[in-house]
């Protein structure tokens, strides 16, 4: 059987995915829900998703397209909202020009 895998990187023109990977039993659930509300409204236009996955093992990991930009496992604690805001704009890179309504 032949199988094939998707390799996830930034391409321009194509719009990145945000994962979270999380403890369900650990409860870090609300924690996650809580950074994917933060994430949504700072770049919802700008993605093409974001998926909250359930882990075990104390797992608290945040990827762009596929690329881990936070691990709870290097830190040894949860994110700021501010630092994982700015730690997603510096991989996805400027915002782009918004027109007002």
């Amino acid at each position: 059987m032949r199988r094939s895998f998707l390799l996830h990187r930034t391409v321009p023109g194509m719009m990145p995915e945000v994962l979270i990977r999380y403890c369900l039993p650990c409860r870090y659930q609300p924690q996650a829900m809580q950074d994917a509300d933060a994430i949504l409204k700072e770049f919802g236009p700008e993605l093409s998703g974001l998926r909250l996955v359930p882990g075990d093992h104390g797992v608290y990991d945040v990827e762009v397209d596929g690329q881990v930009v936070f691990s709870m496992d290097r830190v040894m604690r949860f994110p700021e909202t501010g630092e994982l805001v700015r730690t997603i704009r510096d991989r996805l890179g400027p915002r782009k020009a918004r027109k007002k309504a």
